[in-house]
């Protein structure tokens, strides 16, 4: 997947030791974590190489299901009570699942193009980018944390998880593009140009489909998943239209009303 010259070098130039890791010990997860952090292009040179594959998977999905309940439970706090556990479950099954759906489709895409296929490295590629994203989200918790404690509009907490959440997945998104354009090979920039396609899709409806994850403080009740209404590009264009004070209704709302 990456030139052989970049398997020897960190982000910082130096040689990168590629060295197997002790499945299943806590340390060498905490390393792989602390080299996805800091040196990126070692951890990429890694999954290239085919080595310790299934050991960076359960460390990324282990890694992506704690970051994400922490931004989860940062959310439903918005509204307390039961929705800090049923955003702490959901936002982990998002990007879960959005590496599960965007992974296959990245080797098929590629393959038709004349990618080699490598659907185990691809989908620890796609794991990793995306718990990068992860712990970039986990990192912005107390501007969610201070957002509820200056009691900002629900708007306002919604456009600016908006920004958050989208940056993080640029973040994550240029991680594979780094990846595959260090590639030698036909199919490369098709490969990318259809892999960023799919990701945006796949993860902003799985995101729609498993709202709500801010929900306004006084709603009485809370439901685990909400019914599908209008699409993504309409909730968001319509928060920002709130937030500016134009609505549409004179109130939000309130469940069982027309």
């Amino acid at each position: 997947m990456i030139a052989a010259p970049v398997a020897s070098l960190g982000s910082g130039g130096g040689v990168a030791p590629v060295g197997p890791v002790a499945s299943g010990s806590p340390a060498a997860s905490f390393g792989l974590i602390d080299q996805l952090l800091r040196d990126r292009d070692a951890m990429l040179a890694r999954i290239s190489a085919g080595q310790d594959l299934a050991a960076i998977t359960r460390t990324m999905v282990a890694t992506i299901a704690i970051a994400m309940a922490i931004v989860g439970a940062a959310l439903g706090s918005y509204r307390g009570g039961v929705q800090i556990g049923f955003a702490a479950i959901k936002l982990p099954l998002v990007l879960l699942g959005t590496a599960a759906l965007s992974a296959p489709a990245l080797t098929a895409i590629g393959a038709a193009l004349g990618r080699r296929a490598r659907l185990t490295a691809d989908l620890t590629l796609v794991i990793t980018a995306l718990a990068f994203g992860a712990l970039l989200l986990a990192a912005c918790t107390p501007l969610i944390l201070l957002g509820r404690a200056m009691e900002l509009s629900y708007h306002d907490m919604v456009l600016g998880t908006v920004v958050v959440f989208a940056l993080a997945g640029c973040a994550s998104l240029r991680m594979i593009v780094h990846a595959l354009g260090l590639e030698n090979g036909p199919g490369r920039g098709s490969a990318i140009v259809g892999l960023c396609v799919v990701f945006a899709l796949v993860g902003g409806q799985l995101s729609w489909a498993l709202r709500p994850y801010l929900v306004r403080p006084r709603t009485p009740d809370v439901p685990f998943v909400r019914e599908v209404e209008g699409s993504l590009f309409d909730a968001i264009t319509g928060a920002v239209r709130s937030a500016r004070g134009i609505y549409v209704r004179d109130r939000a709302p309130l469940p069982g009303e027309d």
